[in-house]
C-alpha cells in the first residue's frame, strides 16, 4: 500500500488511485457492487457509499438502491453508508477479487448492520488510470521456486532488466542464476539510470558488487533486495501525472509495496530444487489478532552453482613476473576503447599476454538468506501505524572473468618465437577457457520503513521514513603457481627489455601475488509526508513532499606484490540529497477523468571543491515540470488514456567528484569532474487504450515518445602518468536524444478452459544532435578517434559509460489449459531481440513449460521445464571473439556493440511444492 495519498472519486466509476504517484494497476484491482435496502427490503436511493483503505472511493446508490465501484485496489477496507436512515459501517472487509455487498438497515434507528458479504470470480479488469501500468507479484514469484528477479519482468512489454549497472561490470553474471546477478530496470527505452525504483513512493538508491566502489547513478540494483518480501509492485511507465517522482524517472518508476495490513491468519511454504541441484525455500506466516496484524517471511537460496566445485583447466591474462628467468617489464598495452589500434594486440582487457597452465580448483556455489517482517496496528479505525523490515545476506563464489577466449594470431613483428603459423585471414583457431580462482563476494542489505496513515474527515494524511543500507566486500587473493606454461602474446622481457612474441611455446613462468581489498557501503535515508482531500463528490487534491539522502563510502586497495598502491576511497562526506514537492489535483467530468501534477525538484551534491584542496562544495540542480493525464471511459469495457510531461535525471556522484588515477596494468585510468555538467531533462507523451472483450479478455496498447535534452555520455582522452599510458574520462552532455516505442499486451484468463497471453514491445533510442567535435580528440594526432562507443542509432549503445541493454524488440506468448483451480498445463515462449540483456550475437527465443496439480485445496505441485531448447544455457560467459582478435595496424580495435554473451538460463527440470493454510 502506498503512503503518498490522493483520492479520485466518481459517482459510479471510481478511478482507483492510491496516492499522488502510486496507482494500483488493473492486475490487482477488483469491482465492488452492492445493494442498500431498508429493513423491509425496499431499496434506498441516493445513499452515500464510501470506502476507506488503500484507496478512498465513493458512489451513490441509484433508484434501485444499487451502486458500483470499479478498479478498487486490493486490500482491507472500511465500508460506510450514509442516508436519511443514518450511517452504517463495517471494518475489515478484505477485497482480493470482485465482491458483492448487501447492506440492510435494521429496524431500530440506533443499530445499523452490513451483512452478506460475498466474493465473486476474478474476471478481467482494464486500467482506468492515465498511466501505462502493469503489476507484478514478487513474493508470489519467489514462492513459485524462483530465487532471483531476472525473469520476473520478461512478460512485461517495454521493460528490460539489465545486467549492467553504471560504471561497473557483469562479473557476477559468470555465476548465472546467483542472487547477486545484477537486475537494473529500463522502462520504455530509458537507460537504467533514467528509471527510478521506490518503496511506497520513496526513492531507493544503492550499489551492489557489480558497481563496487562506484556511486549512485546507475539505477537501483534489485538483486540487493529480498524478492520474497514484497507482495505487490507496480511498473508505472511513461510521463503519467500520477508518477511518484520525476527524479531519475524519465522512463518511469518501479514502485514496491510491503505486505501491509492483513485481515486473517495465513501460512505459506514452498520448497524447490534449483537448476544446479540446490534448493530454494520460502516460508510466510501472517497473523491477525484484534487490531494487530503481522507478516513474517524467511527464505533460503542455496546452490552449488553452474560449475559446482571442480578443477577447471584455464588460462589467464595477468602478467607473470618472469618468463624463462627474464623479468617481464610490461606486456604490449591493451586496446583502449578510444585508441588507434596496436599491432598484434590480443585485445582482451588490458593485457596482451595469455598463458595456459595447471587447472584451478574453483567453486561457483552461493548461499543467500533473506526475509522480512511487517507489523501493522490499528490505533483506531481511521489510524494505522506500520513498520516494515526487509533484509538479506549472500555469499557468492565468483569466478571473475570466467569465459571462453577465442583468438587468431596474425603475422607478428618481431616474428613469433613459437612454431605455429599465423591464422589465414585472421580466422579464429585458438580457444582457451580464461578464469581466475573463485573469490567469495559478501553482500548484506537492510531496509526499514515506518509509516503512519490517518483518515481525517474526507482527507488522508501519510507520514513515512525509510532507511536502506547495503554492504559489499571482496577480499581477493590471486596468484598462479610457478611452473611451465604455454604462452601466447607479446611482452617486453629482460633488461633493459626486448619485445618478444610468443605463440604457444612452453615457458618457465613465475608470478607475484595479487591482493585486492574492497569494501563499499550505501546509506539511503528518506522522509515523506503527504495530505490529500476530497473536493466534492468527483474531485480531489493533494500535496506531498519527499526528501532522499544518499552516500556511498568505499575503499579499494590493490597490492601487485611490490607493496600496496595508495587506497582509492570515497569519503562519507560525499553525498547526494534530493527534495521533491508534488501538487496534484484530479476530477471526473462524466466519462472524462483529468489529473494534473506539478513537480518541484532539487538535487544537491556535497562534493570536494574543484578549487580549494580539502574543502567541499555544494552543487544544486533545481528543476520543475508539470505532468497531465486524461482518461476517457467510453464504456465500462473501454478506457482511452493519454499523458504528457517532463522529467529529469541527475548526474552520478562520480561524474561530479571524479576519481584519482587508478592503475590497472599496464595503464592508468582516471575520471575527472566536469564542473559544467547539467542534469538531463526530458519531455514525453504516452497514448494508449484498454478494452475488455467479453468478461475474461483484455487488450492494452500504448505508444510513447520521449525527447531527452543533455543526455550523459563519456569522453576519453589519452596522456601519460608515471611513464605509463593514462586514459582520462570525463562526463558531458549530448544535444538531443529520443526514445520511442509501442507496447501491446493481450490476455485471457479463466477459471477453467483455455487461457493465453501475448505481449509485444518495439523500442528504439537514438541521438538527434551531437556537440561539435564529439568524435575528435585534440590530445593525440588523429581524426574521429574519440567517443567511438557513442553512435547515433543503436539504442544508446555505450552512451553514458556503459553498454545499454534496451532490446529493439521483445515479445512473449503463453498458451495453457486449466481444468480447475491448481490443475493446469501451459507452454510459453519469450523472444529476446537484438541488444538484449544477454548480449547474444542474434535474437533468440526461450521456451518453457509448466504443469500444476493441486493434491488438495492447500497443497500443490508445479513442474517446470526451463529453456526447453537449451538456448545459451552454457554455465559461463562467452566473450565476443572480435575483442580478442589482433587489430590491423592503424585501425580502431574497439568492437562497437556487446562484448560478451551471458548465459540465458540452464535447461532444467524443477519441482516446486507449495503449502497454503
Amino acid at each position: 500500500m502506498s503512503i503518498i495519498a490522493t483520492m479520485l472519486l466518481a459517482s459510479t466509476q471510481a478511478q482507483a488511485q492510491i496516492a499522488p504517484g502510486v496507482t494500483q494497476s488493473a492486475a490487482h484491482t477488483a469491482n465492488l457492487s452492492g445493494t442498500v435496502t431498508k429493513a423491509d427490503g425496499t431499496p434506498v436511493s441516493g445513499a452515500d457509499v464510501k470506502l476507506h483503505g488503500p484507496a478512498i472511493l465513493s458512489a451513490k446508490t441509484d433508484d434501485r438502491g444499487t451502486f458500483t465501484l470499479t478498479s478498487v485496489p486490493w486490500g482491507i477496507y472500511q465500508i460506510s453508508v450514509t442516508s436519511g436512515l443514518g450511517t452504517a459501517t463495517r471494518s475489515d472487509v478484505a477485497i482480493s477479487g470482485d465482491i458483492n455487498v448487501s447492506i440492510q438497515y435494521a429496524q431500530r434507528s440506533d443499530l445499523r448492520t452490513i451483512a452478506n458479504v460475498s466474493t465473486g470470480g476474478a474476471g478481467a479488469h482494464i486500467n482506468v488510470t492515465s498511466s501505462s501500468i502493469t503489476s507484478v507479484t514478487p513474493s508470489e514469484y519467489a514462492f513459485q521456486g524462483n530465487g532471483t528477479w531476472t525473469q520476473l519482468f520478461a512478460q512485461v512489454p517495454g521493460v528490460a532488466p539489465s545486467g549492467y549497472t553504471y560504471g561497473g561490470d557483469a562479473t557476477t553474471m559468470s555465476t548465472q542464476g546467483s542472487p547477486q546477478t545484477p537486475v537494473v530496470l529500463s522502462l520504455n527505452g530509458a537507460l537504467p539510470y533514467e528509471t527510478s525504483t521506490t518503496l511506497d513512493g520513496m526513492p531507493l538508491q544503492g550499489t551492489t558488487f557489480a558497481v563496487l566502489g562506484a556511486a549512485v547513478g546507475g539505477g537501483f540494483d534489485l538483486s540487493s533486495l529480498p524478492i520474497n518480501a514484497f507482495d505487490t509492485a507496480d511498473i508505472v511507465r511513461g510521463p503519467g501525472a500520477n508518477a511518484p517522482s520525476i527524479v531519475d524517472s524519465i522512463g518511469g518508476s518501479f514502485v514496491l509495496h510491503g505486505p501491509g495490513l492483513v485481515n486473517a491468519s495465513h501460512f505459506e511454504f514452498n520448497a524447490s530444487n534449483d537448476p544446479y541441484g540446490g534448493i530454494i525455500s520460502n516460508a510466510k506466516a501472517q497473523f491477525r489478532v484484534g487490531r494487530l496484524a503481522a507478516t513474517l517471511i524467511y527464505g533460503v537460496n542455496d546452490s552449488p552453482g553452474p560449475l559446482g566445485t571442480k578443477s577447471v583447466l584455464t588460462t589467464s591474462f595477468a602478467s607473470p613476473a618472469t618468463i624463462g628467468g627474464q623479468p617481464v617489464n610490461q606486456p604490449t598495452t591493451g586496446e583502449n576503447a578510444n585508441g588507434q589500434g596496436i599491432t598484434n594486440c590480443y585485445c582482451t582487457f588490458s593485457n596482451t599476454l595469455l598463458y595456459k597452465g595447471p587447472p584451478l580448483q574453483s567453486s561457483t556455489a552461493w548461499t543467500a538468506h533473506n526475509g522480512a517482517a511487517d507489523l501493522a496496528y490499528e490505533i483506531a479505525p481511521s489510524v494505522t501505524v506500520e513498520m516494515f523490515y526487509a533484509a538479506g545476506t549472500s555469499i557468492v563464489n565468483d569466478l571473475a572473468g570466467n569465459y571462453p577466449l577465442n583468438f587468431a594470431p596474425s603475422v607478428a613483428v618481431p616474428p613469433y618465437s613459437g612454431s605455429l603459423a599465423a591464422s589465414p585471414g585472421m580466422a579464429t583457431n585458438y580457444s582457451l577457457l580464461t578464469a581466475q580462482a573463485s573469490q567469495p563476494i559478501e553482500e548484506a542489505t537492510s531496509l526499514l520503513e515506518e509509516k503512519l496513515t490517518a483518515y481525517i474527515g474526507s482527507g488522508v494524511l501519510r507520514i513515512a521514513a525509510l532507511q536502506n543500507n547495503t554492504y559489499n566486500s571482496l577480499n581477493y587473493y590471486d596468484t598462479a603457481p610457478n611452473g611451465t606454461y604455454q604462452v601466447w602474446g607479446t611482452a617486453n622481457v629482460g633488461t633493459p627489455g626486448t619485445t618478444t612474441a610468443y605463440n604457444g611455446t612452453s615457458q618457465a613462468l613465475t608470478f607475484s601475488p595479487l591482493t585486492i581489498d574492497s569494501h563499499a557501503w550505501t546509506n539511503n535515508r528518506d522522509l515523506l509526508g503527504s495530505y490529500a482531500i476530497e473536493l466534492g463528490p468527483k474531485s480531489s487534491a493533494g500535496v506531498s513532499y519527499t526528501q532522499s539522502y544518499y552516500n556511498a563510502p568505499n575503499y579499494l586497495t590493490i597490492d601487485y606484490g611490490g607493496g600496496p598502491l595508495p587506497a582509492i576511497s570515497q569519503s562519507t562526506a560525499v553525498s547526494e540529497t534530493t527534495r521533491e514537492t508534488r501538487l496534484h489535483v484530479d476530477t471526473a467530468l462524466s466519462k472524462l477523468a483529468l489529473d494534473a501534477s506539478w513537480y518541484f525538484a532539487n538535487g544537491s551534491f556535497h562534493v570536494p571543491s574543484p578549487i580549494t584542496a580539502g574543502a567541499f562544495s555544494n552543487l544544486s540542480f533545481p528543476y520543475s515540470a508539470p505532468r497531465l493525464g486524461a482518461v476517457w471511459s467510453a464504456s465500462s469495457d473501454i478506457a482511452i488514456r493519454a499523458s504528457a510531461g517532463g522529467g529529469y535525471a541527475l548526474p552520478t556522484l562520480t561524474n561530479v567528484t571524479g576519481s584519482p588515477p587508478a592503475y590497472e596494468a599496464p595503464e592508468y585510468l582516471q575520471t575527472i569532474p566536469n564542473p559544467n555538467i547539467k542534469p538531463e531533462e526530458s519531455f514525453g507523451f504516452d497514448v494508449g487504450a484498454d478494452t475488455r472483450i467479453q468478461r475474461n479478455t483484455v487488450v492494452s496498447l500504448d505508444l510513447y515518445r520521449t525527447n531527452l535534452y543533455g543526455q550523459f555520455f563519456t569522453s576519453t582522452t589519452s596522456s601519460t602518468f608515471q611513464g605509463s599510458p593514462l586514459y582520462i574520462t570525463q562526463f558531458g552532455n549530448l544535444g538531443t536524444s529520443r526514445m520511442e516505442g509501442i507496447n501491446l499486451d493481450a490476455k485471457r484468463d479463466v477459471t477453467s478452459g483455455y487461457y493465453w497471453r501475448g505481449t509485444l514491445g518495439f523500442t528504439r533510442g537514438y541521438a538527434l544532435s551531437l556537440p561539435a567535435g564529439v568524435y575528435n580528440n585534440p590530445s593525440i594526432p588523429c581524426t574521429n578517434c574519440t567517443n567511438q562507443g557513442l553512435i547515433p542509432g543503436p539504442n544508446f549503445n555505450s552512451a553514458s559509460g556503459f553498454l545499454a541493454t534496451v532490446p529493439y524488440t521483445s515479445a512473449s506468448a503463453q498458451l495453457g489449459y486449466k481444468w480447475s483451480l491448481g490443475k493446469y498445463v501451459d507452454l510459453s515462449a519469450t523472444y529476446y531481440g537484438n541488444n538484449n540483456i544477454y548480449n547474444t550475437p542474434t535474437a533468440f527465443v526461450g521456451w518453457d513449460a509448466h504443469a500444476g496439480y493441486a493434491l488438495k485445496k492447500n497443497v500443490s505441485l508445479v513442474l517446470s521445464f526451463t529453456n526447453i531448447t537449451g538456448a545459451y544455457d552454457q554455465p559461463i560467459e562467452n566473450y565476443n571473439p572480435s575483442r580478442a582478435v589482433p587489430v590491423i595496424p592503424g585501425a580502431n580495435g574497439y568492437y562497437q556493440g556487446a562484448i560478451f554473451a551471458s548465459p540465458y538460463q540452464a535447461r532444467s527440470l524443477t519441482l516446486n511444492v507449495a503449502i497454503k493454510e
